[in-house]
């Protein structure tokens, strides 16, 4: 198959991403973008696995290609055509599988073919909602987006290098008429150095929202970009001329409507007698793919019940905190609150009532008073708020108790009503030597401390350089 080899070659760490946030989002050992290759499945994006492929008669997503539909396996030692796999009775020891084809187009034009999957994969047997479905499936357009993209910049390599070819039978207009002609959203350009004007083939008026015209001087083609991106490009472009440096780069852009589109730009020098004498390229409107990015990287760093930051952002911010607190010598706080009877609400009102519940107190963790600390959600109940503001920690006992007053609500009018209340864990940063780690295990203590004693109370916890004192706040 034209490029699947290039694929499995050129490895993408995107993809290794996406598996990380997709083992993270679903709370899965294992996650993996698997291309089938003749006799082989291999694992060209992984997460939890150091193998880099598998025989192809041991690999469950072959099944997911083969139907052209997600695959769900809630317990491979249950189901007749995995049961007997040497993954399922050696190493790792497979037990659920999910995955979701992925399709691509080889050549534009062609229909999608199914190349390989992205699956979850875990050792124990569980089960997978159609909403888990659904972000897998999410996810998964990610993957096929950048195999996609790989492909199209494959495919654009070899027609440069066609481009190239035919320039020296002087066909360039013909080459840029081709370039247009065969990729969507997509068109060429050429750069004469010496008169400092530009022109363009249809595609990239297109992409302008422009007529077609005669071409235009360098410094109004660049008055399309914003600012930043404008002397991000006419740096690229001068380097090109002084020095024959390609570039190939993705920048914000805005047309001649107003619409804001994000494009990718290529340009390589022209040489004559070895001195550059211009700059020919490849425009390309890549909106699409990148809102895409955007979204799904939205997704894994936003819960999607609260809107406040996820666990995934969570621990990429408290790193970033740590890290710079200790760099600057200030002081940091972490905060861990657990909801007491959120259960019986989900048993006694139902799930609606609960999730109300947790975007009230969302709202009250994202208050102007509590100084731009971020309030994540951890998983359920569990809530966390990582404060950075000075003067908030130097009185984080009135910070806890005024959030014990505000994180209590009644819930139900006809059945008796319950009370939700908070029980918060509060620990502040001890030194060089602390890290995240350290501070989970601290903040997950002094909760449950909290909570054996008393649920609706606080435990503060902090230290200076000789002793170590607790404080507890009742509501």
């Amino acid at each position: 198959m034209p490029f699947l080899r290039q694929l499995i070659e050129s490895r993408n760490e995107a993809l290794s991403q996406l598996a990380a946030i997709a083992a993270d989002m679903f709370d899965v050992p294992i996650a993996l973008v698997s291309l089938l290759d003749g006799d082989r499945q291999v694992f060209v994006g992984r997460h939890g696995l150091d193998a880099d492929g598998t025989p192809i008669e041991q690999s469950f997503c072959r099944h997911a290609v083969a139907q052209d539909a997600p695959l769900v396996v809630p317990d491979a030692e249950r189901d007749a055509r995995f049961c007997f796999n040497g993954l399922v009775c050696g190493a790792p020891g497979i037990r659920f599988y999910a995955g979701v084809p992925l399709r691509v187009r080889m050549r534009t034009g062609h229909t999608p073919v199914g190349i390989g999957a992205f699956c979850l994969i875990d050792t124990v047997p569980r089960e997978f909602s159609d909403a888990d479905l659904a972000r897998l499936t999410s996810l998964a357009c990610g993957v096929e987006a950048i195999l996609q993209s790989m492909v199209s910049s494959m495919a654009m390599a070899i027609d440069a290098g066609r481009i190239t070819r035919l320039y020296a039978d002087q066909q360039r207009l013909q080459r840029q008429f081709r370039q247009a002609e065969q990729m969507a959203a997509m068109g060429s350009w050429r750069l004469d150095a010496a008169k400092q004007t530009v022109t363009w083939s249809e595609g990239v008026y297109d992409i302008h929202d422009l007529p077609p015209g005669d071409g235009m001087p360098v410094a109004d083609a660049m008055s399309f970009y914003p600012p930043a991106d404008r002397e991000k490009i006419t740096a690229l472009v001068d380097q090109a001329i002084n020095t024959g440096a390609a570039y190939d780069v993705e920048l914000d852009f805005i047309s001649a409507r107003g619409v804001c589109k994000r494009v990718r730009a290529i340009g390589e020098p022209e040489l004559e007698n070895g001195r550059v004498i211009g700059l020919i390229g490849v425009f390309h409107d890549v909106t699409e793919r990148h809102e895409l990015f955007v979204e799904l990287d939205r997704r894994a760093n936003t819960d999607e019940v609260t809107h406040v930051a996820s666990r995934h952002a969570f621990v990429t911010h408290v790193d970033e905190c740590v890290e710079r607190a200790q760099q600057r010598g200030e002081r940091m706080a972490l905060m861990l609150i657990d909801l007491d009877h959120f259960k019986q609400v989900n048993d006694t009102f139902g799930h609606g009532a609960g999730d109300d519940i947790l975007r009230k107190v969302a709202t009250e963790l994202r208050s102007p008073w509590l100084g731009g600390s971020l309030a994540a959600r951890l998983g359920g109940d569990e809530f966390a708020l990582v404060i950075t503001d000075q003067t908030l920690i130097a009185q984080l006992p009135r910070v806890a108790e005024n959030l014990l007053r505000v994180l209590r609500f009644s819930v139900g009018r006809g059945k008796e009503p319950l009370t939700v209340s908070a029980t918060i864990g509060v620990v502040e940063l001890r030194g060089a030597d602390d890290c995240r780690h350290d501070l989970l295990q601290r903040a997950d203590r002094a909760l449950y401390s909290a909570k054996r004693k008393e649920r609706g109370t606080c435990e503060v916890e902090w230290s200076d350089k000789v002793e170590r004192q607790v404080l507890r706040v009742v509501k």
